[in-house]
């Protein structure tokens, strides 16, 4: 009998897609049951001993479509009795829902068990491991199953019953007021570690940064916003975006180079197709824009230097020199070089230099771009002055550089 009440399973939970167990009449089996298989809150409402109870009531050759407290869906048959001589058993379905959970059901189940808001969460990650089934389908493999282990013509009957748990109830407005409590705590839990990664952020602090994602993540999964989880996780990107973006404005990086990064990365994220792969970009997204911090923020210059580093980084292929700055920002060529000298270590002009020579590194491994046409996008106008400018800051020529991708210095 056990190896045919073994396969029975087998049987049933490859069908349904979903847990069958068999439960003796035993308070060590209720418990083992209960614990793999009730809500976490459950004993709130009902307990191992009343499970126990009530199945050693069964009758045999019947169906018993349960329904308990929490809204959730069984289906028990006891067992024959050379199953396990002495001692009853009952073979279980679920749990299971028989249709698509509404949205609220979460926090109807709370309600009707008299049970606080703070167990919203758990219950809501319970009722996303449970399947769905409908109780036709689930009745009908049931009676498959009785008249096969009792040796019957007769389509067995089928009692719908609601056993154990009861309403308590708890009053909607008490309930709501601790549901906002509650809320109110997630949320400044969340704004604290937004603000906690784009401090990290602002200083190009990827470490830290990436470890406080970790724990964010946690708070933004358990607060979905629309069904669609694709969706969902989409626009949870788009907001970390946009939290990241503003993490770099303020390490003084150009709105330029932040607006061609946040415009890449809204692309991809429209582009994935599934919610594991989100989650990897947010995590590449805080890399990318750590290191956007690295190399373009300016939150250690005066302002009037920051203007400066700004006008030569967006006019590099024009013909920029000291006085056209100065006049750019309005301030005296003499006193620009002073400044600027002894901020940056650096003359404006081996700064444009330095810079230019950075830009067309950058164009010639990501480009098809001829060298002669990187040289004029990067402001030089002679190629052999570009080819001296570049040996002498790389230690390899261009054409070098392109073919074997290294410098030397």
């Amino acid at each position: 009998m056990e190896k045919i009440i073994a396969l029975t399973k087998q049987y049933i939970e490859t069908l349904l897609s979903m847990h069958v167990t068999v439960v003796e009449n035993t308070e060590q089996s209720g418990e083992e049951f209960f614990k793999m298989l009730a809500p976490p809150m459950a004993g709130t409402s009902y307990s191992p001993l009343s499970i126990v109870e009530y199945l050693s009531k069964l009758n045999e050759g019947i169906v018993y479509d349960i329904e308990d407290c929490f809204f959730l869906k069984w289906i028990a048959i006891r067992l024959p009795a050379d199953y396990t001589p002495g001692n009853q058993a009952t073979l279980i379905f679920g749990p299971f829902f028989s249709t698509t959970p509404v949205d609220n059901l979460t926090q109807k189940a709370l309600l009707r068990n008299g049970l606080q808001a703070s167990y919203t969460s758990p219950l809501k990650m319970f009722y996303n491991s449970v399947p769905v089934c409908a109780s036709t389908k689930a009745i009908s493999v049931a009676r498959i199953c009785i008249t096969s282990l009792f040796d019957i013509d007769k389509e067995p009957e089928c009692k719908s019953v609601f056993p154990f748990g009861s309403d308590k109830q708890v009053k909607p407005t008490d309930y709501y007021a601790e549901e906002e409590n509650i809320y109110m705590a997630q949320t400044e839990r969340r704004y604290s570690l937004e603000t906690r990664m784009q401090a990290d952020v602002t200083q190009g602090n990827s470490v830290g940064a990436l470890r406080t994602w970790r724990l964010l993540r946690v708070e933004i999964d358990n607060a979905h916003r629309i069904k669609d989880p694709l969706r969902n996780a989409k626009n949870n990107a788009h907001i970390h975006n946009t939290i990241l973006r503003k993490a770099v404005e303020r390490a003084y990086v150009h709105p330029l180079y932040i607006d061609s990064l946040s415009n890449q990365i809204t692309s991809m994220i429209e582009a994935k197709n599934s919610v594991e792969e989100l989650h990897k970009l947010q995590e590449d997204c805080i890399l990318e824009y750590c290191k956007l911090v690295t190399q373009h923020s300016l939150v250690k210059y005066t302002p009037m230097v920051r203007q400066a580093l700004n006008y030569i980084n967006t006019h590099l292929s024009s013909d920029i020199h000291l006085p056209e700055i100065a006049a750019a920002i309005n301030v005296s060529p003499n006193y620009l070089s002073a400044v600027f000298n002894r901020e940056t270590q650096s003359s404006i002009s081996t700064y444009i230099n330095h810079r230019r020579i950075d830009k067309a590194m950058e164009l010639l491994e990501t480009s098809n771009a001829s060298i002669e046409d990187i040289a004029t996008f990067v402001g030089f106008s002679d190629m052999n002055y570009f080819t001296r400018v570049f040996r002498g800051i790389k230690g390899v020529t261009p054409s070098e550089f392109r073919k074997h991708g290294k410098i030397t210095t």
